[in-house]
């Protein structure tokens, strides 16, 4: 790998939080939103109405270091924080391969891709090898 930058794009697809209790969160109307963190660099999606909105919006990160560097994601519903931040790591991404990644919330989740632009593994590796990282 080079000395950066590389590419990392993210996909803030889409949401199902329908099994929260809006009533304990003190919530009459629920807006929705995703919070994404790279060191000092954050980037926001829409904030939609709903329990299940989908946004369907795309974030380009440039990422320094991928194998160690991390992106955080959380998740506000009317502008107050639900659920913990989460920490996705970079360093097992295939190289333009679109990969899942969920945000646990209360009462649902959040869904993204995240695909590795100029960086990453150049294929999926043997299955061998995918055996190994269990142990």
């Amino acid at each position: 790998l080079g000395t950066g930058p590389h590419e990392l794009k993210i996909e803030v697809n889409c949401c199902n939080i329908k099994k929260l209790d809006l009533k304990f969160y003190g919530i009459e109307k629920a807006t929705c939103k995703v919070v994404l963190k790279y060191k000092d660099l954050v980037y926001e999606s829409a904030e939609l109405p709903g329990l299940d909105p989908t946004w369907e919006e795309e974030f380009i990160f440039c990422v320094d270091d991928p194998e160690n560097d991390k992106i955080s994601a959380v998740f506000y519903i009317k502008d107050q924080l639900l659920g913990d931040e989460q920490h996705y790591a970079l360093n097992k991404l295939i190289q333009g391969k679109a990969t899942f990644k969920g945000l646990v919330v209360p009462g649902g989740k959040a869904d993204f891709m995240f695909t590795a632009v100029n960086f990453g593994d150049d294929a999926p590796p043997d299955e061998d090898d995918a055996f190994m990282d269990f142990l």
